[in-house]
Formats: structure tokens, sequence, C-alpha cells
């Protein structure tokens, strides 16, 4: 199936959660294409001041299924917590403390920018 351009279209991107069984977690891992989008704590999305405990384990067990990038995404909102989680995981995924941190900005440009510079120097 090609996309409107012609090119393949983008692949469904699996989430999986602490809360997802082993049974569901093998089946997504499995299958997935592109990469899995870890989520890294129960709950809603948003900022946390620690990483749960255990998401070691957790990378390691979706790792144990998939040859497909595993990237981390909620809970993360420093660049310290980014440094963190890309030692373990194939990405990080920021949301939350991005959309905060450029939502209140007044040179949102100039702000978006050295957000990224900050996640990009400690994944470095």
């Amino acid at each position: 199936m090609a996309g409107v351009d012609g090119r393949p279209p983008l692949p469904l991107i699996p989430m999986l959660a602490p809360t997802s069984s082993p049974e569901r977690m093998e089946k997504i891992a499995r299958n997935a294409k592109g990469f899995i989008y870890l989520v890294s704590v129960t709950g809603i999305t948003g900022e946390r001041k620690s990483l749960a405990e255990g998401l070691g384990d957790l990378i390691s067990s979706v790792r144990e299924h998939t040859s497909a990038p595993v990237c981390v995404g909620f809970g993360i909102g420093t660049p310290e917590q980014a440094k963190e989680v890309g030692a373990m995981a194939d990405g990080v995924i920021v949301g939350t403390a991005c959309v905060r941190t450029i939502g209140t900005s007044k040179k949102p440009v100039e702000t978006a920018k050295q957000f990224a510079m900050e996640f990009h120097n400690a994944l470095q």
C-alpha cells in the first residue's frame, strides 16, 4: 500500500505500558514496525520528579521480543531524565515539558531551539 506521494505510509507505532500483560507485550513487540512507544509510567502523561522504578527491566523485557527501536515517553521532563532514559532506550520522547516551556514563552521559536539543544546536549 502506498501513501499519497507514492511512498510507503508511515507505520502504526504501537504503545506498550507497564500494565501490558507479557502476552500482549510479546505480540505487539514481535509485530512492531518503525519503533515501539514504551510508556514509562502508569497514569496520565506529564512530567514527573523521578523516573519509574524498574524502567530498565521493562525496556529489557520489550527488547527480548523485538528488533524494533524502543523509545520511552511519559514523565520525562528534564534533560537529566532524558539522559538517564537515553542510556537504556533507543529513543526518548518528551512532550508535556516541551509544550509547557514553549507555550509559556514570549519568544517561542528561540525557546524551542534552546529547549531542544538542552535535551540534545544531554543525550550526547
